[in-house]
């Protein structure tokens, strides 16, 4: 594709501003960074920040959009599936958790305030083009989800005759979202760095 001058700026922007947003995050939660230092940080006015993220908490949001399909297109180019898949998808958030430990504390806290679950706003292709300049991306990435991913994982699990007997594909997906902002947390609450070890207490429950 060859998007226009405006569509790159405006990407290279939202972009920006996330990378900040990383890199001020740290071992900090995300409330404690405030937005003037990401607009600083990213060289960006506080209007133009706004105009992209009308919360800060936005933020988080767009980067669960970007973690998303970057986590699919990494099972895609890996081909796991079933439990295999599973297990990557919650090894990307212990190693993430390595560079950027406050931001899924901060995505957790701020999915706890809300009502229901908020919308996860669609990468557009431009976005698409310049967070993956090296490769095709699949037809539907902008549209596929931590939901979809799960979805397609216990299908393959269920084939495979390894869901644990009594669980439905619904019920499957539901614990699979509690297993992935749960055994974070209780991480965190025992004050341990091996995420991957309570993913895995808590994921083979689930094994047949």
């Amino acid at each position: 594709m060859n998007p226009s001058l405006r569509e790159k700026k405006k990407a290279k922007t939202k972009l920006a501003l996330l990378q900040a947003s990383l890199e001020l995050s740290g071992e900090r939660s995300f409330r404690q960074v405030m937005v003037e230092e990401i607009c600083q940080h990213a060289d960006v006015s506080k209007v133009t920040f706004f105009k992209f993220f009308p919360q800060k908490e936005d933020v988080l949001l767009y980067f669960m959009s970007v973690w998303q399909a970057r986590c699919h297109l990494e099972l895609l180019d890996a081909g796991k599936r079933g439990w295999e898949a599973v297990r990557h998808v919650y090894g990307k958030v212990a190693s993430d958790a390595e560079k950027h430990p406050g931001i899924m504390l901060s995505l957790i806290s701020f999915l706890a305030e809300q009502k229901m679950h908020p919308w996860v706003p669609k990468l557009s292709e431009t976005e698409l083009w310049l967070l993956f300049p090296e490769r095709d991306c699949p037809e539907g990435l902008a549209d596929v989800t931590l939901y979809h991913i799960f979805q397609r994982c216990v299908t393959e699990v269920k084939e495979d005759g390894q869901l644990a007997i009594g669980i439905t594909d619904q019920e499957a997906v539901v614990l699979l979202f509690s297993i992935f902002y749960g055994a974070y947390l209780s991480a965190h609450l025992f004050r341990s760095n091996d995420y991957m070890a309570y993913y895995d207490m808590h994921l083979k429950l689930l094994i047949r």
